[in-house]
């Protein structure tokens, strides 16, 4: 995103004593004439024929040669060499010129190597020629291609546009409207975020990544009541995700529902049991239900490395209730 050569298996007849003909005079059998060879100046009784399996040969090499390059660079960008998955994408777009698929691939190679100004010049190509050949599914993953740089480079306006075109087109893709509603919450469009996040939602209705997103969308707009009651049903359907415990335990915190709070703590401790993060933000959600005494909060720290340490303050002040 090979073929396997055969072996043909030779043999050779041994000769079968007391066969038929053994003793039989050659003349018997008279030897049938042979056909004459055609002449190399002869048209084919068909215009085509003699021609087609070389035009179809050709066509299978073509294709054949356009498939092992973008496999080739679909690996390379798997592995992270985005210059050899360009170089390969280049090569099946020099085979497939009007193909916008094609151009849509090169463009992501030039956005994961940060060559904006060409990633965005061929997610506009791709797009031209998508729209010139009606090829919807084309365009719609060339707006998406671009929504996504654009919200790589901040220019959130630029990628809701990008992105509502992509949700018009397939308007039941729920990745889709999620990228959508990020984009709008990076523009403060909060309203309009949660309707795409609960477009998602309805679409898919039991993953919870999107009505996680849509939780913490809430959290932001400070319907924290709503928001816990999204991340229950977030836990139920993914009552294994660790981080989903601990982000539903912060949000009861914050709402001065500590003792609830306390087992979801326990829940993401268990579920890793060598976080040492986790166990300080435990402590802490027992501190916080008059369990265990207060302590000094670097003294809680210690043994943790700066990005745990960093994760255990950012969780404690998701924690911290609204005055």
């Amino acid at each position: 995103m090979m073929e396997h050569q055969g072996q043909n298996d030779l043999s050779t007849e041994e000769p079968i004593e007391g066969s038929l003909h053994e003793h039989e005079p050659l003349d018997q059998y008279p030897e049938e004439p042979l056909e004459e060879a055609p002449d190399e100046h002869e048209l084919p009784l068909h215009p085509n024929q003699g021609r087609s399996s070389s035009r179809f040969e050709k066509l299978e090499e073509r294709e054949e040669q356009l498939a092992h390059h973008a496999a080739q660079g679909d690996a390379r960008g798997e592995d992270g060499d985005f210059a050899g998955a360009l170089n390969a994408y280049k090569k099946a777009a020099d085979l497939a010129p009007e193909s916008s698929a094609r151009l849509t691939k090169i463009a992501e190679s030039y956005a994961a190597m940060d060559v904006t100004r060409k990633a965005v010049e061929y997610y506009q190509r791709a797009l031209s020629t998508a729209e010139a050949q009606k090829g919807e599914a084309d365009l719609t993953e060339a707006h998406v291609g671009l929504g996504d740089l654009c919200r790589t480079l901040a220019l959130s306006a630029s990628a809701v546009k990008s992105y509502t075109r992509a949700v018009r087109s397939r308007p039941k893709n729920a990745f889709f409207r999620w990228k959508l509603a990020v984009a709008l919450t990076a523009t403060g469009l909060y309203d309009q975020a949660e309707q795409q996040f609960n477009a998602a939602c309805e679409i898919q209705p039991r993953d919870a990544f999107y009505r996680f997103q849509l939780a913490e969308l809430l959290m932001m707009m400070r319907r924290d009541e709503q928001a816990i009651q999204e991340m229950q049903q977030v836990v139920r359907d993914a009552p294994r995700d660790d981080y989903y415990q601990l982000r539903l335990g912060a949000a009861l915190l914050k709402a001065r529902r500590a003792p609830e709070s306390v087992p979801h703590f326990e829940a993401a401790s268990k579920l890793k049991p060598r976080n040492s993060s986790y166990q300080a933000l435990l402590r802490y959600a027992r501190i916080c239900n008059g369990e265990e005494q207060p302590i000094a909060l670097d003294v809680d720290m210690i043994g943790l490395d700066a990005y745990d340490e960093d994760f255990v303050r950012r969780i404690q002040k998701m924690s911290q209730p609204m005055s």
